[in-house]
């Protein structure tokens, strides 16, 4: 009953250095290592012009995601000629939404000086020529018609007021000058107050002073018709001189329009000149000043209503736009309206306060999103997915307790032709693309990212490529064919498989750094071999407080384990912490109770809330196991409790469930199993342990405190057969193999570990179908029997 226990050739990885030293003259430097797949997806998804080709990049940060993207859309072929500049010129049909215009690369600026030009040669021309006797003698003639009949109307009034003892004077009330109309008395002009008081006095008779009264309001209204007719007159003058102007100028105005036009054949540009043309002659007093401005606000009516906001300029692109968005906030992604505060303590804005965000800014070329930042700002996804959807952005004012959106304007939508690509984790496209029917219409592209790539020679030189140029980038100490060697088993190790390698370069290009500090330090060179080593080393003790405090605790019995001996219902587990940044493992005591009963199998973890849904199914196999192990003509009847001893967070993962099978034979068969052997796996029903992930840290964790509590000579870890490719251990656990201090045993079935545990056979069935006698599964066959009698006998 002798079972394999694995070499150090089994549980190491040993590069041939005169094979690395070869590889080395021939290494080549590529930005985008190991990923085949992703590299087809990000080319296939930046070259197709389809609606809803837009690129979802997955992967565990690390995999040169982005890298890649920047390379591929640097190398992109795209043609800058479709690109467009973007400008809101004023609207004047629709003041309150501003027009926006799309004009060929580059003609944005020149469109702008040209509408400056024009607008300059306004102002000269139409001052130029309303100054020109040809337009000055008219419009004098004009008025002094209008002052001639002024006079003449007012004259006329006045004779016909003196020749009846009334005369038009002017008076002040409340500051206010005004005209009122008086009576002569004795060739004085006083006013009916003074008039009444010589009535009262006797002087003026009463019946005179009815009279009198009687005029004066018939002159007053007569007097008020009197105004009214010369204001209309007025109007009229006013009416004649502006269609003078008109008259005098529009020929130039016209010619100055048909210069501009002769440039430009949009419609839309035509629109907007052609409006133009028409306000200026409306307008023509914001060239001349002759007519008191209104204030600047969301309707200028001065000279920045034909002013150009260019929100975004080609004139300096050579390449299609690559953006990258790191803060995708509504403003920042979609743009912006900005606001002023006006004496009033009013907020004002106009379009020449419209700002572009990103999503505009790339149309014609490639956004960069992380998911994670635009899921997580509120409103932004969903105005994404209608940007999408509609192809146009809609810039608006975002409400706040400073803005009150006094006189708030409504930009024209702006057409966007934007390809974007959102990086996110490994299962938010599934996440999405299950959960939100929009988005598998938006991104129809999926770029995964792998996380290892083969272990061959090709990737080899391609990771000493990879190395060389962070080294000659961030000039740090070079690494020799040694630290070349430990920084590649590094690599091998982030994998978790012996012939693989990590893609996660972020951490490669971390350890080149951290190698070549700690190489500078100690005065040498270069980075060898011994200078990984002791920055993985210089790692572990930085993080690994925790561990250290762990390892206390079990040394002074504070947490109660022991790695030597025998015990029935008791067995050494083994977990994984992981703190993110570090991760390291650590045996824990499984212990299982049985006696008679029906409630079956009952999880302690689950009953208090501590337990995962993937270790309850763990259980829910264990009791299958046992069905179709042991209860072929009997029913399992028991009530055994399984519990994590002194765990006090929550346990989840199958990776214990051949553990707890072993705990829970031991001690249904009263069979006691060696502490010295610690054990991971998950199982299935019908009893093949399979493989878990962490199974370096774990076997370094157990063998951390064998160490540290004193070796046996006969310690270890049962692991899953399967994870021998997974093994990647420190060369200290090497050693004590290589001594026989410490081992490890692959299996592949339950009855191979119980064997291990207890030193004895396990037992397979005859044809009778029966256990041999004194074996291991004949022992717990014949206790679940017992216990089923017993609860039949009892009930």
């Amino acid at each position: 009953m002798n079972h394999y226990t694995l070499s150090v050739e089994d549980i190491s990885v040993k590069l041939n250095e005169e094979k690395i030293k070869s590889l080395i003259n021939s290494s080549e430097s590529s930005m985008i290592i190991g990923q085949p797949r992703a590299v087809k997806a990000l080319e296939m998804g930046t070259e197709i012009k389809g609606k809803g080709y837009n690129i979802f990049v997955t992967g565990i940060s690390g995999t040169g995601r982005i890298t890649a993207i920047k390379k591929i859309l640097n190398n992109h072929s795209g043609s800058t000629s479709d690109l467009k500049d973007i400008v809101y010129v004023y609207n004047f049909k629709t003041p309150d939404s501003p027009m926006v215009l799309y004009l060929n690369k580059g003609e944005g600026s020149h469109f702008k000086k040209s509408i400056h030009t024009l607008v300059e040669d306004l102002k000269k021309s139409i001052t130029g020529i309303l100054s020109k006797r040809i337009y000055s003698g008219t419009r004098d003639e004009y008025i002094s018609d209008f002052e001639r009949t002024e006079n003449r109307i007012l004259s006329e009034f006045e004779q016909k007021l003196k020749e009846n003892s009334f005369q038009i004077v002017k008076v002040s009330e409340d500051d206010e000058e005004t005209t009122d109309i008086h009576p002569i008395w004795r060739g004085k002009t006083v006013s009916f107050d003074q008039l009444l008081e010589f009535v009262r006095e006797g002087t003026v008779d009463e019946d005179y002073w009815n009279e009198q009264r009687k005029h004066y309001y018939s002159y007053m209204e007569e007097m008020r018709h009197l105004f009214i007719d010369i204001n209309d007159l007025q109007l009229e003058l006013e009416k004649k001189l502006q269609q003078l102007r008109i008259k005098t100028v529009k020929p130039e105005i016209e010619r100055l329009f048909r210069k501009i036009k002769e440039n430009y054949a949009e419609d839309k540009v035509i629109t907007y000149l052609t409006d133009f043309e028409e306000d200026v002659i409306q307008n023509l007093f914001i060239f001349t000043g002759n007519q008191e401005e209104e204030e600047e606000g969301d309707n200028p009516t001065d000279l920045l209503r034909y002013g150009v906001n260019i929100i975004v300029d080609h004139s300096r692109s050579e390449k299609v736009p690559v953006i990258y968005e790191n803060h995708p906030r509504y403003t920042n992604l979609f743009g912006s309206i900005e606001t002023k505060i006006d004496l009033n303590g009013e907020s004002r804005t106009n379009f020449l306060m419209i700002r572009a965000g990103s999503l505009i800014q790339a149309s014609g070329g490639f956004i960069i999103l992380k998911a994670e930042d635009v899921l997580k700002e509120e409103g932004t996804w969903e105005n994404l997915k209608k940007a999408l959807q509609t192809e146009e952005v809609e810039i608006q004012i975002q409400s706040n307790a400073f803005n009150l959106q006094n006189n708030s304007i409504k930009p024209s939508p702006i057409k966007i032709n934007t390809k974007i690509l959102m990086v996110g984790n490994e299962n938010l496209y599934e996440i999405l693309y299950n959960n939100d029917r929009d988005f598998q219409k938006f991104f129809k592209i999926s770029a995964e990212f792998d996380s290892e790539m083969d272990l061959n020679d090709d990737n080899i030189k391609q990771y000493i490529g990879f190395m060389n140029m962070i080294v000659e980038d961030e000039k740090l100490s070079a690494p020799d064919i040694t630290g070349i060697i430990e920084i590649i088993s590094y690599g091998i190790r982030l994998a978790e498989h012996k012939r693989k390698l990590s893609t996660r370069f972020s951490l490669i290009a971390d350890l080149l750094r951290e190698a070549s500090y700690w190489a500078q330090k100690d005065h040498e060179g270069v980075v060898t071999g011994k200078s990984v080593k002791k920055t993985l080393r210089m790692r572990d003790y930085l993080h690994n407080l925790p561990e250290e405090k762990l390892v206390e605790f079990i040394d002074s019995g504070d947490i109660l384990l022991s790695v030597s001996g025998e015990s029935a219902g008791r067995i050494n587990g083994l977990a994984v912490h992981d703190r993110g940044f570090y991760s390291f493992g650590s045996p824990l005591v499984i212990s299982v109770q049985v006696s008679p009963g029906s409630e079956g199998l009952v999880n302690i973890e689950r009953e208090v809330g501590l337990s995962g849904d993937i270790h309850d199914k763990g259980v829910f196999i264990i009791e299958g196991y046992l069905r179709k192990k042991y209860a072929r003509d009997f029913p399992l009847s028991f009530f055994a409790s399984i519990c994590f001893e002194q765990s006090y967070g929550e346990v989840d993962g199958d990776s214990a469930s051949s553990t707890e099978i072993y705990a829970l034979l031991s001690a249904i068969a009263d069979i006691p199993i060696k502490q010295s052997i610690a054990v991971t796996g998950s199982v299935n029903q019908m009893g093949q342990v399979q493989p878990v992930g962490g199974i370096t840290e774990k076997i370094t964790g157990f063998h951390t405190i064998c160490k540290r509590l004193g070796f046996t000579g006969d310690q270890g870890v049962i692991i899953p057969h399967q994870n021998i490719v997974n093994l990647t251990l420190p060369d200290e656990i090497c050693t004590d193999i290589k001594e026989k201090r410490f081992f490890i045993y692959p299996i592949k079935t339950i009855d191979e570990g119980m064997e291990i545990l207890t030193g004895m056979t396990a037992g397979e069935r005859n044809k009778k179908g029966n256990f041999p006698a004194h074996t291991i599964n004949n022992l717990v066959e014949s206790r679940l029997k017992e216990i089923a009698h017993l609860i039949k006998n009892y009930s």
